[in-house]
């Protein structure tokens, strides 16, 4: 007579770790993970020791807000300031892989006498966050030669 096989087979391991797999594969593309990951990335930027495990390329509005007045550095020995964030009109629905709730626009100030390229990207370090990538443009405005923008879609 056969006996059932009560014990844990690889075949069953495989199957429930596949299972959980797509279980995962299937949260992350839900429209709920989003607002999940959103509010666990608050919830780490709330902690001042957390901060270094986040690159702020993914920050929101109001972590950058929270920013504002801090120093940057970038290669070369170069800083910047953050002068003020500006929210900016996004309607419409947001791609799966942004967490952000909506668009905003940095602006950096630069130390007397001091420049940088524009329309470039540059590595931005801030000493509670580590460095990060960054698209910065230069000022549109003549009287604004030392201010860069970078826009967080």
């Amino acid at each position: 007579m056969d006996q059932p096989v009560t014990g844990v087979s690889r075949r069953n391991m495989l199957i429930a770790g596949g299972g959980a797999v797509a279980a995962i594969g299937a949260f992350a593309a839900s429209p709920l993970a989003n607002p999940l990951t959103a509010k666990a990335r608050e919830l780490v930027a709330s902690q001042s020791w957390a901060r270094r495990f986040l690159s702020l390329a993914g920050g929101g509005y109001e972590e950058w807000q929270a920013l504002v007045g801090s120093t940057f550095s970038l290669g070369g020995g170069s800083t910047m300031r953050l002068s003020g964030v500006q929210p900016l009109a996004s309607t419409g629905d947001r791609p799966l892989a942004v967490t952000r709730r909506a668009a905003f626009q940095a602006v950096f100030d630069l130390p007397r006498g001091q420049s940088l390229a524009g329309d470039l990207i540059y590595t931005a370090t801030h000493s509670q966050y580590g460095p990060f990538q960054v698209f910065l443009s230069a000022s549109a405005g003549a009287g604004m030669p030392a201010r860069m923008t970078a826009v967080f879609n």
